[in-house]
């Protein structure tokens, strides 16, 4: 989806995302500065964006002023070929500056900001740590027996502890500062399963679960503009939502919304930044059925409501993905095919009569085609033909008949339903119900649907070999 992170990106460039009020001045200091042009740069969200520039004087001196203050986040002082300098954090107040060492940064001197003091003293910590940690792995190859490869991870596990150390005691001293919300948006799932409070009991694993769950976002209040101001937050959004929520569309979508609705206006920042984010998360995820999530993101905050910031491609884009993935959900009914044979006789995708049935939507001039089909017949004949599995299988390319009637015959294909799209269909019928790579999503070949004997879609772009699991998965549920 990388057209719609290009959408997303669009944003990045308001003057609006930083502004708040009162003045900013911001200086930076090296002898090899001098006379040449600097930017002053900013994170939003994963993205970064330029957002002033300034030329340094004959003495290596650049001041970035301005008449209103940026929002508190990392931020980064870029050279002429838009390389990082040296990283720094906008603290409130924004009156500091810093002569830069860029032999070694963490010799920097820093005046009037605690914060950037904090903010050194923690990196410094973290590159001594990192080359420790480092330095160890590197020896875990070369040690002779399991006993000393445990005392060398044991070594690393005492490291990362006295990071997560400094990073619980910096946030017990400043639970609200800038470096505080930095560290629990960086902290990793697993450090939220460690008790806190003696007194928690914990009876059952969802007990266990829903305790996680409560403490991830505890100290993150999704209105806050500083959220946007580094490039942690889809980080710590994807941890909850990959290890922490069941992955079905029923879990997920309130967990998605409960997170959009606390996020203040829906012309802000954090509204505007996250509702794309999950658009772009669910749209096309890689477990098959949560791009369900999709669908309600945009039923609930886009279907039928405008925004001043919701540029027209955007719109267009989420009115065409909701148009071709709305008809094809796992678990609903699949929608009619109107299909001719090889020999031209009209045949149905509802006049097939299966338990199961695979479509095949395939072109003869497919590369990737001539690969998999040929495997999915082996299955086939191997496996699927004793069961009564009948294959559909839909040559989208009419204007290929004879490449067609070829491959069938070279691999052998004649046990399938073999169609192409009918030229002309008869009946009630709109042109959304006979178009069938709208439909059914295809936009490249090929692709396949796994249906049960209703013809409801059971699996949808996953690999066809995991079929005969998802059928065994699929009857346990019926007799239960």
């Amino acid at each position: 989806m990388k057209y719609f992170l290009l959408l997303l990106s669009l944003f990045v460039f308001g003057n609006t995302l930083f502004a708040q009020t009162e003045k900013s001045k911001i200086e930076f200091k090296a002898t090899a500065f001098k006379n040449n042009k600097y930017y002053l740069a900013g994170y939003y969200g994963k993205y970064t964006t330029l957002l002033d520039s300034a030329t340094a004087n004959s003495s290596g001196r650049i001041a970035f002023e301005k008449d209103t203050k940026y929002t508190e986040g990392i931020y980064m002082l870029v050279d002429k070929d838009k390389k990082i300098v040296t990283e720094f954090v906008m603290d409130a107040d924004q009156h500091f500056n810093i002569a830069v060492n860029l032999e070694n940064p963490s010799k920097s001197v820093i005046d009037h900001s605690p914060l950037n003091l904090d903010f050194q003293a923690f990196n410094s910590l973290l590159k001594e740590k990192t080359e420790a940690m480092n330095t160890l792995n590197g020896t875990l190859a070369q040690q002779k027996t399991n006993k000393d490869s445990l005392e060398v991870r044991a070594k690393i596990g005492v490291i990362q502890k006295e990071i997560t150390k400094y990073k619980s005691d910096y946030l017990q001293k400043n639970p609200h500062n800038l470096i505080s919300l930095l560290f629990e948006l960086s902290l990793p799932v697993e450090n939220y399963f460690d008790l806190k409070e003696e007194t928690v009991i914990l009876k059952t694993k969802k007990d266990s679960l829903d305790y996680v769950k409560q403490r991830y976002f505890s100290a993150i209040d999704f209105s806050d503009p500083r959220l946007l101001r580094n490039p942690f937050l889809e980080n710590k959004i994807d941890g909850y939502f990959n290890s922490l929520v069941v992955q079905t569309p029923e879990a997920i979508s309130p967990e998605v919304f409960a997170i959009l609705d606390k996020t203040g206006s829906r012309e802000g920042d954090l509204f505007k930044y996250l509702s794309l984010f999950f658009v772009n998360k669910y749209v096309a995820p890689k477990i098959m059925g949560l791009d369900k999530v999709f669908l309600n993101i945009n039923d609930h905050y886009f279907k039928g409501k405008e925004y001043s910031w919701l540029e027209l491609e955007q719109k267009e884009f989420l009115k065409r993905m909701d148009r071709i993935l709305k008809s094809n959900q796992i678990g609903a009914l699949a929608p009619n095919l109107f299909m001719n044979t090889v020999a031209g006789t009209r045949i149905d995708l509802y006049d097939v009569n299966a338990p199961y049935t695979v479509l095949a939507f395939w072109d003869p001039t497919c590369g990737h085609c001539a690969t998999e089909i040929p495997k999915m017949k082996k299955v086939y004949t191997d496996l699927w033909k004793s069961k009564g599995i009948k294959v559909f299988a839909i040559n989208i390319n009419n204007e290929e008949k004879v490449k067609w009637v070829e491959f069938i015959a070279k691999e052998k294909l004649e046990d399938w339903i073999n169609v192409s799209p009918a030229t002309t269909v008869i009946g009630n019928y709109t042109k959304e119900e006979v178009d069938f790579q709208t439909l059914y999503n295809v936009s490249q070949t090929p692709v396949f649907y796994l249906l049960d004997a209703n013809k409801k879609i059971l699996a949808k772009k996953v690999g066809f070999e995991s079929y005969l699991d998802i059928i065994g998965n699929q009857e346990k549920q019926l007799k239960h």
